[in-house]
Formats: C-alpha cells, sequence, structure tokens
C-alpha cells in the first residue's frame, strides 16, 4: 500500500509520516546509485537552496548553527572557524537537510523533492530521500573491521548498529565518540554519510546530559517519541557540542599531586657567599646535581621519588623553578634554612599553566636519536608495563585520591574509573594508529572486576 505523499501517515499504523517510518524500507537495492549521482543529487540541492527566497533564512541559520559560541572566541579561534571548510560543510548539510523553514514549510531537501524530484534520477532521487530522512545521532565506536566496517554504540538506544565503511577504520580507534548519519546504502546495507563529529571520550557524559536537556525541553512539542525526530529536530546542538568540547574547548584545570594548581612559579635569591651555596647544594641528600650545573629537588616518597623542582645558579642569582605557588613558597624557606644569608630571596614570579603552555619551552631541539627503533620500543614496552601495573593501587585525583582498584567497589566512583580506562585505552589506540609506542591497558578491566563493553 502506497500512502498519497511522503508526508502523509504510514500505512503501517505507526502514527508517524510515511518519510519517518516505512519509505526507507520502500528504498532498495533495486535502485543503486553511484558516487556520481550523489554529488549530481547534491549538487542540484545546493543550487536550489542558492535561491532569493531562501536568503533571509540562510542568515538566521547561520546564528542558530553557531549557538552564540563564537562570540566567546578569541580572535584567532573565530578566523580559524570561519576559515574551517568542515564546519562549512557541516553548516550546508544541517542547513539543507535538518533545518525546519519558517511557517512549518518543512526544509529545503523536502522541498526541493516535492518541487524538482521529478528532475532528478531514479537514483539520484533515492540517495536524496534517505539523506534528507538521515538524522546525526550521537554513537561510540564499539568495534573496528579494518578496510571492512564499524560496530557503533548508539548512544541513545545503546543499539549496536553494523556499518560498512572502508576510510574511517583506519582513523577511528575504540571508545571514539562521534555524531554521524547512518543511512541505508546502495546495496541496502548501512553506510555513513554527510560530515561527521568526532568529540573525544571524555565527551560522552556531558554531551549525553546536555541531549537529555533538549530531549526534557522539547518532548510536549514533538508529536512521537521516536528519537530520529528528536535528533532531527536538535542537528545544530552536535555543532555546539563540537564548538564546547573540540574546537573552543577551555584548558584543563590541572593539580599538583599535592592538589595545588598547577602554575609555574619560579622563587629567586641573590647569592652573597657562592662557595658557601655550592657547598651547601653539593653535600645535600635531597639534591641531585644535573650535568649543566643546576640540582634536581626530589623528595622520596613511599613507592618513587618525586621532583619537587630545580635549582639554577647563574650571573650570581640562585633560582628555585617549580610548579605551583606553594612548592615555591616550600622551596623558598627550604633555601633560606639551608643556606642562611649567603643568599637573600629577590621575588617570587609566576604565570598561569595556559599562559605557559601557549609560550612553550624555549630549548634547542633535541638530537637525533642514537639508539635503535627495536630497542626504543622494547624500553617502552618495559615502562609501560611496571608503570601499568602499579597503576591499579596508586591513589588518582580524578577518582578522589582513591585508588582505581577501591574505586571499582564503588558505585558511586565506578562510572568514573570506567571513563577514565576508556580514555586511557582510546589514548593507546591513537598511539598505535599513529605507529607510536603504545600501552597494552585493554587487561585492566578484568584486573579490576570491570566488564568491557
Amino acid at each position: 500500500m502506497t500512502p498519497a505523499g511522503r508526508n502523509a501517515p504510514c500505512p503501517c499504523g505507526s502514527g508517524r509520516k510515511f518519510k519517518h517510518c516505512c519509505l526507507s524500507k520502500q528504498q532498495t537495492a533495486a535502485t543503486p546509485y553511484t558516487a556520481q549521482d550523489r554529488r549530481t543529487a547534491f549538487a542540484k540541492l545546493v543550487r536550489f537552496s542558492e535561491r532569493a527566497q531562501f536568503v533571509e533564512e540562510i542568515r538566521l541559520a547561520e546564528i542558530l548553527f553557531r549557538g552564540g559560541r563564537y562570540d566567546f572566541a578569541s580572535p584567532a579561534q573565530r578566523e580559524g572557524l570561519e576559515a574551517d571548510e568542515q564546519s562549512t560543510l557541516a553548516f550546508l548539510e544541517w542547513f539543507l537537510l535538518d533545518h525546519d523553514l519558517f511557517a512549518d514549510r518543512g526544509t529545503i531537501a523536502e522541498q526541493f523533492l516535492a518541487a524538482r524530484g521529478a528532475d532528478l534520477s531514479q537514483a539520484e532521487r533515492t540517495w536524496l530521500e534517505r539523506l534528507s530522512a538521515s538524522c546525526l545521532r550521537p554513537y561510540e565506536v564499539a568495534e573496528i573491521r579494518p578496510d571492512e566496517g564499524l560496530g557503533l554504540r548508539d548512544l541513545w538506544t545503546e543499539e549496536v548498529v553494523q556499518v560498512r565503511e572502508r576510510l574511517a577504520t583506519r582513523q577511528l580507534v575504540r571508545w571514539d565518540i562521534l555524531a554521524v548519519r547512518v543511512v541505508q546504502g546502495p546495496d541496502g546495507g548501512l553506510v555513513l554519510e554527510g560530515v561527521p563529529y568526532l568529540y573525544p571520550p571524555d565527551a560522552m557524559d556531558p554531551i549525553l546530559a546536555e541531549l537529555r536537556r533538549h530531549h526534557r525541553h522539547r518532548r510536549r512539542q514533538l508529536a512521537t517519541d521516536d528519537p530520529a525526530v528528536f535528533f532531527k529536530r536538535v542537528g545544530m546542538v552536535f555543532h555546539h557540542l563540537w564548538l564546547d568540547h573540540v574546537a573552543l574547548r577551555p584548558m584543563p584545570t590541572v593539580f599538583t599531586p599535592e592538589g595545588d594548581r598547577l602554575a609555574p612559579t619560579k622563587a629567586v635569591f641573590d647569592i652573597a657567599d657562592p662557595a658557601r651555596v655550592s657547598t651547601a647544594l653539593e653535600g645535600h641528600p635531597a639534591l641531585d646535581r644535573q650535568d649543566d650545573g643546576s640540582f634536581v629537588w626530589l623528595q622520596p616518597t613511599e613507592s618513587f621519588t618525586r621532583i619537587l623542582g630545580t635549582i639554577a645558579i647563574g650571573a650570581g642569582r640562585l633560582t628555585v623553578e617549580t610548579i605551583s605557588e606553594s612548592r615555591a613558597d616550600q622551596g623558598r624557606k627550604f633555601m633560606e634554612q639551608l643556606l642562611g644569608d649567603a643568599v637573600r630571596f629577590r621575588v617570587t614570579s609566576h604565570e598561569s599553566f595556559e599562559l605557559a603552555l601557549a609560550r612553550g619551552p624555549h630549548r634547542e631541539p633535541d638530537p637525533a636519536s642514537t639508539v635503535p627503533a627495536e630497542l626504543e620500543r622494547e624500553v617502552l614496552a618495559q615502562f609501560y608495563d611496571q608503570h601499568y601495573r602499579s597503576w591499579p593501587d596508586v591513589p588518582l585525583p580524578a577518582l578522589g585520591g582513591r585508588t582505581p582498584r577501591k574505586a571499582a567497589k564503588l558505585k558511586t566512583v565506578r562510572p568514573k574509573l570506567e571513563a577514565l580506562l576508556r580514555q586511557l585505552e582510546n589514548g593507546s589506540e591513537r598511539d598505535r594508529l599513529a605507529g607510536r609506542p603504545a600501552a597494552d591497558v585493554a587487561w585492566l578491566w578484568g584486573e579490576l572486576g570491570l566488564e568491557r563493553r
């Protein structure tokens, strides 16, 4: 049974429009399309959207798509976003396929199909109808089948869908979070279409929280509980989330193991008695002299030795360099007690972590390594193995000072631990994909008694 049109109620009785329900089921492999069909169909859609009647629509749509985020970007960030080809294509795709025109006139793609659909070939129309009915949805990469496809876990429904894809299997790794369109391909299988958004693994919970907030706000406006209808309405939110968590993501707040905010700090002294200073520094067990004449300030703990800072001498000055104001104050007291009137305190200076990171270290480029690559990988593998063997029993600030082993037993803290494990594994896979030495951390799930989905 075929209804009168795409906007008519679906004959299956679901209560949804035909275009949002069984239309795609009727689009089978009987009408395959090619890459050329996709290009020509989209080009015709773009030309249709350039009509004068849509000029005001596109201006207001750009404001909605940016979501006010550009107002808080730096001039350099804003310039970069405006020149970013992916952002431009993402806007065009959303504007054509998802943006509701004024007076409930549907999308531009729907208007185009109604007005000019007869001018398209059957293959062009098939592809454009499938694309028009699609929506961006949030997924987590659950499986990679190299050069074959992906298993994507729908973060909204928990359903895992299998898509055929070759290029993305070389670019994505497990636990990646992305928003993408999954549509029926020319042979009936599922494929990825359009511009994807890639987010860091730690953005999953904030992304879901924001989507749920929008769902609560719009629930009464929607005539159905179908998630596809909801995601069609909030397609621009995925761009807002990409700006918040990727393009305009603020610098993380970093703390020292003592809980102080990271802030490179220097305590500077004038040297009154160089010989006495040299003798005192050389003889102290907590100071380790380096080849360049500086000293590393060490603090032994039960399981390892912590570096508290460095002490440099030059041009009649002694400088204690640390990563926090608290450590610099501790270093000042240490030097005054150790050296007495052989030094005179001059000043303490510090800068924010963000500024220090932007400025970057001033140093000569490292010489080319003479260590064979195979030996380097072996040494790093041993280091990673030692580090992660002890990791389950090391207190971590991200877990409120608890060890991963203890956090695994606490229902309230376990989600944070699982998120941390996903980040570790994702970062390791990224290193491996880039050809860098990578740690094997997947075994930590079993070690901590956690299920690795």
